[in-house]
């Protein structure tokens, strides 16, 4: 008889944890499942006044997430009322052009057949996440390598080169990675015509957990730059994303190398973001006990600060207020005064 119970008794465990997880999912729920809150209450509505040729609209935002119920989806943006919540947002706020890091492919939900409740899995669809977001009105290129970083330009105010306006297109403008490294993160580029000036539009997500790695993609935004195969092709760049790096809080040799390039007195490239707007900067990604600034907009040939949504003044995260681990970063760029279009070769 004892042994008999002690048989019964070891079920009790592991049903009492699943019962505790089925608990913890559905408060996760019920605390996700809170009132909409537009993004235009805060920065107000495009106005076309400000449409102007001499400037542009930019958003750049990690729409992933550390959710438990995300897990199987690589911490993808997989919650189908977070996604309603952005993809109003950013199309409220209808920028010029986007960068989104950590999207979802259709693939990834046909990888796992039994959906999550309440994960974007839950209904077949046939329209890919990136085009949920943005709407129908922009152009769109994903990298080829896992279609998670994405680059979207407004049909009124641009194109993509080499890809159908209103489209979306996959591109193989990629780092390439070393022996080793994860293939699950991508730096991806992009030339772009927006507002009759030509330039390449880097849209950043490098490796999070080797420095070496990360150097290694970063490096390939900046040395050997113009060439055929280059990640950077053209004279005039605009980095964007989610670099993984933070200057100001971490020290590594990705950090380091970052800062020969980037904010240096007479250098080329310089911030838009981060201390060109407050310094010390708005953290972008925050935790419990832990707030670091990866989310960086850099320019050679731009003028104008952005602003991180949901921590500068004055603003409300794109996510409505819960959902997304990082905060977008949102601001009106201009081309500065007296330069010339570009024109690609």
């Amino acid at each position: 008889m004892a042994v008999s119970r002690r048989r019964r008794c070891g079920w009790v465990i592991p049903i009492a944890v699943f019962l505790v997880i089925l608990m913890l999912l559905g408060l996760c729920w019920i605390l996700s499942a809170q009132p909409f809150t537009s993004l235009t209450d805060k920065l107000g509505e495009p106005s076309m006044t400000e449409n102007e040729s001499g400037s542009f609209t930019l958003l750049t935002a990690n729409v992933g997430n550390a959710d438990p119920r995300c897990l199987p989806y690589v911490v993808k943006l997989c919650r189908k009322d977070v996604e309603a919540r952005v993809a109003q947002n950013i199309q409220a706020l209808r920028p010029d052009v986007i960068a989104l890091q950590e999207t979802m492919p259709i693939y990834m939900c046909e990888k796992y057949p039994i959906a999550v409740p309440g994960s974007i899995c839950g209904e077949p669809t046939e329209i890919p996440q990136i085009r949920r977001l943005v709407g129908a009105d922009y152009t769109i290129v994903c990298e080829s390598r896992n279609g998670f970083e994405c680059i979207a330009v407004h049909v009124d105010a641009g194109e993509i080169l080499g890809c159908d306006p209103g489209s979306l297109c996959e591109t193989d403008r990629l780092d390439y990675q070393l022996e080793g490294c994860r293939w699950n993160v991508a730096i991806m580029a992009a030339t772009v015509r927006v507002r009759g000036h030509t330039f390449d539009f880097v849209n950043a997500h490098p490796e999070s957990r080797s420095a070496a790695c990360r150097l290694a993609s970063i490096r390939q935004i900046f040395e050997d730059r113009g060439q055929p195969d280059s990640l950077v092709r053209q004279e005039h760049a605009l980095l964007v994303g989610d670099f993984n790096l933070d200057p100001w809080r971490e020290d590594d040799v990705s950090g380091r190398y970052w800062n020969t390039q980037v904010g240096m007195p007479g250098g080329s490239f310089y911030y838009h973001s981060g201390p060109a707007e407050r310094e010390p900067p708005y953290p972008t990604l925050r935790y419990s006990f832990f707030e670091r600034t990866y989310d960086h907009v850099v320019s050679n040939f731009l003028e104008g600060t952005t602003q991180v949504l949901g921590k500068s003044s004055g603003t409300m995260r794109l996510d409505g207020g819960k959902g997304m681990d990082h905060r977008a970063v949102y601001g009106r760029l201009s081309f500065k005064s007296g330069e010339n279009s570009s024109e690609v070769p």
